[in-house]
C-alpha cells in the first residue's frame, strides 16, 4: 500500500494494489530451470518409481501410503483457507453485487448444462455396451460391507442443504468442508462491499495473507513427487500390476467415456471460447500429474487458483467458478454415475422403464451435486443414486473394488471440466484477457 499525493492539493490518499494485478512469481518458477527440475517431471518420476516399487517390494510398498495421505492432507490443509481469501477479496474487486450475482448465475446456468450433457450422454453409452450383462451377484460378504457403507454415507437432500451452512464461523476451517468455507467467504464478500470505503485496509491486509498462503502452497507443492510415490506405491502394492492395465470393460469404458467427453466435448467447447484444450493440459499438467498420482481432484485447487488468474481468468471469476464447481460441476461423477447404476441394474437383470429412467436422470441431477474431491467420495453419489433408484443396494459391492481406479479418473475429469468451466464463464462475462492467456502459452512453450 503506497501514499500519493493529489494533484492541486497538499491531501495524501491511499492507494490499493489492485488484485487484477499477479501475484509475485517465485524465484524458482524461473523459465530457464532445467529439464529434471520441472515439477511435473519430479512427478512423473516420483509416480514412476513408486509403481516400480510397488511391484518389486510390495511388502514394504504398502506401508508407503501415509506419504501419499500426509501429502493431500497438506493440501487439504491450505484449500479452506485459499478459498476463503480468493473468494472474499474477488468479490470485493468486483465492487458490485450485481456483478456477483451475475458471474453465479452464468456459472450456475454452465453447470446445469454441462451436467446433463454428461449424464445423457453416460445413459446412452452404458445402454449400448452393457457392462453389467452376465456379472455374477455380490456375495453376502460384500453385501453387508457395502449395506454399512451406504447407511453411514447416504444422506437426505435436506440433509445435504442444512450441511451448506456451518456450525460457526471457525467451524467450516476445522471440517475442511469447501462448500461451506465457500458460503462463509461469499457472505464476508458481501460484507465487504457493503463496508465501501471502510473496507480499504482490511481488503488491503487479506491481500497480503492471499500471498502468504500461496508461498505455503508452494513449499507443499515442491513434496508433490514424494507424495506421488507414496500413494503409487501404494496401489501397486495392494491391487497388483495386472489390476493397472487389466480392469475390465467397466472401468475401460469408464475411461474411454472420459477420454472422449476431455479431448471432444470439452476440447470443442474450448474451441468456441478461443482457446486451445491442449494450452490449458499444458498450463496445468503439473497439477494433473499430482491428482493422477493421488487419485485426489482437491489437490489441483490451489495450483488453479493461482495459475488461472495469471493466464487471464478474472480473479473474481476464479474465485467464484472454481471452489463452486467443486459442487456443483463434477463431470466425472456425472460421466459414472448412469454408467454404475444402469450396471447394478444389469447385473440383476433389471430393465428400467423409459418412466424409470427419466426419474432416476432427475435423481442424478440432485446426488451429482457436492461429492468430495477425495478419493472415493463420490461412491457415496453412487450408493445414494442406487437406494433413490430402488436398485439392490448390495450391488455396489460389485464396484468396491475398481473404485479407485474409477477414482482416477473421475479426479482428472473433474479437474479438467472445472478449469474449462471458470474460462468459459470468465469469456461469458468479459473477464477474460486474451493476451494474458497468449503470452502464458508462449512462456510454457519456451520453458520446454
Amino acid at each position: 500500500m503506497a501514499r500519493k499525493n493529489v494533484p492541486g492539493g497538499n491531501e495524501l490518499r491511499v492507494v490499493t494494489p489492485s488484485l487484477s494485478e499477479p501475484l509475485p512469481r517465485p524465484v524458482s518458477e524461473g523459465r530457464h530451470k532445467p529439464l529434471w527440475r520441472q515439477p511435473y517431471v519430479l512427478v512423473v518420476a516420483g509416480a514412476a518409481l513408486g509403481a516400480l516399487a510397488g511391484a518389486l517390494f510390495p511388502t514394504v510398498a504398502v506401508d508407503l501410503k501415509p506419504l501419499g495421505d500426509a501429502f493431500i492432507s497438506l493440501i487439504k490443509m491450505t484449500i479452506a483457507p485459499l478459498i476463503f481469501l480468493v473468494v472474499v477479496t474477488g468479490i470485493a474487486q468486483v465492487g458490485d453485487m450485481r456483478a456477483v450475482g451475475r458471474i453465479g448465475l452464468k456459472a450456475f446456468a454452465y453447470f446445469e448444462i454441462v451436467t446433463t450433457l454428461c449424464l445423457l450422454f453416460s445413459f446412452v453409452v452404458v445402454r449400448w455396451v452393457q457392462p453389467g450383462a452376465g456379472v455374477a451377484h455380490a456375495t453376502a460378504q460384500q453385501a453387508e460391507t457395502v449395506a454399512r457403507y451406504a447407511e453411514s454415507h447416504v444422506g437426505s437432500l435436506s440433509v445435504y442443504i442444512q450441511h451448506m451452512i456451518p456450525d460457526s464461523f471457525v467451524g467450516a476451517f476445522a471440517s475442511g468442508d469447501v462448500l461451506q468455507v465457500l458460503v462463509l467467504a461469499l457472505l464476508c464478500g458481501i460484507g465487504l462491499l457493503l463496508l465501501r470505503e471502510k473496507a480499504a485496509p482490511l481488503r488491503s491486509g487479506l491481500e497480503r495473507v492471499t500471498e502468504l498462503v500461496f508461498s505455503v502452497v508452494h513449499v507443499v507443492v515442491a513434496l508433490a513427487p514424494i507424495g506421488a510415490f507414496g500413494a503409487m506405491a501404494f496401489t501397486v502394492a495392494k491391487f497388483g500390476v495386472a489390476t493397472l492395465y487389466a480392469l475390465g470393460v467397466l472401468v475401460g469404458t469408464a475411461w474411454a467415456m472420459m477420454a472422449f467427453f476431455i479431448f471432444v466435448v470439452l476440447g470443442t467447447i474450448c474451441r468456441l471460447a478461443g482457446i486451445r484444450l491442449m494450452d490449458l493440459l499444458r498450463l496445468l499438467r503439473t497439477e494433473l500429474l499430482v491428482v493422477l498420482g493421488t487419485s485426489s481432484s482437491e489437490t489441483a485447487i490451489p495450483g488453479m487458483m493461482e495459475k488461472l488468474p495469471k493466464a487471464g481468468v478474472g480473479r473474481a471469476v476464479a474465485g467464484l467458478v472454481i471452489p463452486s464447481g467443486y459442487s456443483f460441476n463434477l463431470d466425472g461423477v456425472a460421466l459414472t454415475l448412469p454408467l454404475s447404476t444402469i450396471f447394478v441394474a444389469q447385473v440383476y437383470g433389471i430393465e428400467l422403464t423409459a418412466a424409470q429412467q427419466l426419474s432416476l436422470f432427475v435423481v442424478m441431477m440432485f446426488t451429482s451435486k457436492g461429492a468430495a474431491g477425495v478419493t472415493g467420495g463420490a461412491f457415496a453419489a453412487l450408493a445414494a443414486t442406487v437406494v433413490a433408484a430402488g436398485l439392490p443396494a448390495e450391488g455396489l459391492a460389485l464396484l468396491l473394488g475398481i473404485d479407485r481406479f474409477m477414482s482416477l479418473a473421475r479426479a482428472i475429469t473433474n479437474t479438467i471440466g472445472n478449469a474449462v468451466a471458470a474460462i468459459v464463464v470468465a469469456k461469458w462475462d468479459g473477464e477474460f484477457n486474451k493476451e494474458d492467456w497468449t503470452r502464458s502459452s508462449l512462456q510454457i512453450q519456451a520453458a520446454k
